[in-house]
């Protein structure tokens, strides 16, 4: 038969009410001593007074939860668990989730209502909340001689009823009031739902109910005389008798359970033990691994293979590309490169003159067998076509023919004022300029320049004289104009070296050529 939690309370709700009563006697507000292994529960009165504890289960503010002590079986006395165990076999053939649940959260009230409920099957209607340690709360269901009841009576009747309805913890009076009378032996007759009379020993009352809860109550004629009364009592007694030996098989059965439980804890014990032997034993891998190679000797020779590092293998496609073919190697990369063709122009580099015991590098004091190793950079076609000066032959060509044809007018206008008996002399100059080895790029222009300056005008001749003196007093040697109208008209004489060798240009050819014709040829086209 199905049954709520809520059932269970109101079927014990008035002899609970009663027996707490009986417990408050008995107690005084006296402390206490619990002992589950006799099991005992002593209240410090004088006397004291032992009574049988069954404990139920333990409420922990802690944990938040109310745990049944059927859970652990095997820590306790068989007969303290007997009534949890009973409690949970019959929340099975009733149905009730609350008694069948180990652990339930706590809510307020709970342990109090589960405890009611527990009343109602298995008989023992005292209870006691021993407060532990920690914020535990033990509840206890107790039993002894002591709780003997005296036959109901009319007027203590009407002090339980009344004294559990100062609670709401009641729902349905009419399931209590039948269920009180059952217990203690009273007779009920029901008219309808609204009107019931119970009769005790020395007279009846009627309840009026509204809604199954009482409304009203008033003396009435007893409906059966003492010897249905006395009936009843034995029924009552027989229910006692039948509760109480389902708390023995209970306890029977809480203690193979235990027993059960003890073997598996012992079981599971023993198999921890042997695995944390086990693993004791056994050493790590790092540890054998370690082990194994402090183990190892050491060679006595290690072959050339073993000490140098191979060298790493280089990809097919990684293939070095010279640095001539990277036309953007020359490129800054702080700013974008021009695309507008480059005019020629005068470049000139300087360097600070060096110590004194050092031979110089350019000018006029430079070797005449300059170090082309160090000095000649050979031009990569490739990079040179690419660039933007390269890229229109015909233009820089004319702006080279231009600049000759300047120098040349000018040239002309110098010397066309002298004498016609100085061709000689120029002659000889231009003779002399083409026989001579200059040592450097400066030098052979000085040397025509000055004997150009002879045969100038006085005030030319100052004029071109106070320039070179100045020129003469720089710190800083002009080492090479290597493009442009200022430029050397030999400056191409130098060959270029070629793997080594020196080979000249057909640009340099042909300007041998032209020097070959003599000063009045080259300039009257003779």
């Amino acid at each position: 038969m199905t049954k709520t939690l809520q059932e269970l309370i109101d079927a014990s709700i008035f002899i609970s009410t009663e027996y707490q009563a009986v417990l408050a006697e008995l107690s005084q507000g006296a402390d206490w001593d619990v002992d589950f292994s006799a099991p005992s529960f002593t209240l410090q009165t004088t006397p004291p007074v032992t009574l049988t504890p069954y404990l139920l289960g333990t409420e922990s503010a802690a944990r938040g939860s109310f745990v049944w002590s059927w859970r652990e079986l095997g820590h306790f006395n068989p007969r303290v668990v007997s009534a949890a165990v009973q409690a949970e076999q019959a929340g099975e053939r009733h149905e009730v989730g609350e008694l069948t649940t180990d652990e339930l959260p706590l809510q307020e009230g709970l342990a109090r209502r589960l405890t009611l409920a527990a009343k109602a099957v298995t008989g023992l209607y005292a209870h006691y909340p021993a407060r532990a340690g920690g914020n535990i709360t033990a509840w206890l269901l107790l039993d002894g001689p002591e709780f003997e009841l005296p036959r109901l009576t009319e007027q203590r009747m009407m002090q339980v009823i009344g004294e559990s309805l100062t609670t709401d913890t009641a729902v349905d009076h009419n399931l209590a009031v039948a269920s009180y009378a059952k217990l203690r032996g009273a007779h009920v007759e029901w008219d309808t739902d609204a009107t019931c009379v119970v009769t005790v020993h020395d007279g009846a009352q009627r309840f009026w109910f509204d809604d199954h809860q009482i409304t009203g109550v008033e003396p009435a004629e007893p409906s059966v005389g003492e010897d249905e009364l006395r009936e009843l009592e034995r029924q009552a007694a027989t229910h006692r008798e039948a509760l109480l030996e389902d708390r023995r098989a209970a306890e029977r059965r809480a203690e193979q359970l235990g027993q059960e439980q003890r073997e598996a804890d012992a079981e599971r014990k023993r198999r921890e033990r042997e695995e944390a032997a086990a693993a004791a034993s056994t050493p790590a891998p790092s540890a054998v691994a370690g082990q194994d190679a402090e183990e190892q000797p050491l060679p006595s020779e290690l072959a050339p293979e073993e000490i140098e590092a191979p060298e790493p293998e280089q990809p097919a496609d990684d293939v070095a590309v010279p640095a001539s073919q990277l036309h953007e190697a020359d490129q800054p990369f702080d700013q974008e490169p021009t695309h507008e063709p480059a005019a020629p122009g005068r470049v000139e580099t300087r360097v600070l003159p060096g110590p004194q015991g050092e031979h110089a590098t350019a000018g006029p004091a430079a070797s005449p067998h300059p170090d082309t190793t160090a000095m000649s950079r050979i031009p990569d076609p490739d990079f040179a076509a690419g660039q933007p000066a390269s890229q229109d032959p015909e233009r820089v060509e004319s702006q080279r023919t231009e600049s000759q044809g300047v120098e040349a007018e000018r040239l002309e206008s110098e010397r066309f004022g002298t004498a016609r008996d100085e061709d000689r002399v120029e002659r000889e100059v231009v003779v002399e300029q083409e026989t001579v080895v200059r040592e450097d790029a400066r030098a052979p222009e000085r040397d025509r320049t000055r004997a150009a300056g002879e045969r100038l005008g006085r005030g030319e001749r100052g004029v071109r004289e106070d320039r070179f003196a100045r020129e003469e007093r720089e710190e800083v040697v002009e080492r090479e104009t290597v493009a442009g109208p200022g430029a050397p008209d030999d400056d191409l004489s130098a060959p270029a070296v070629v793997d080594g060798e020196e080979v000249e240009t057909n640009e340099q050819t042909e300007r041998k050529g032209k020097k070959k014709r003599g000063f009045l040829s080259r300039f009257f086209d003779l």
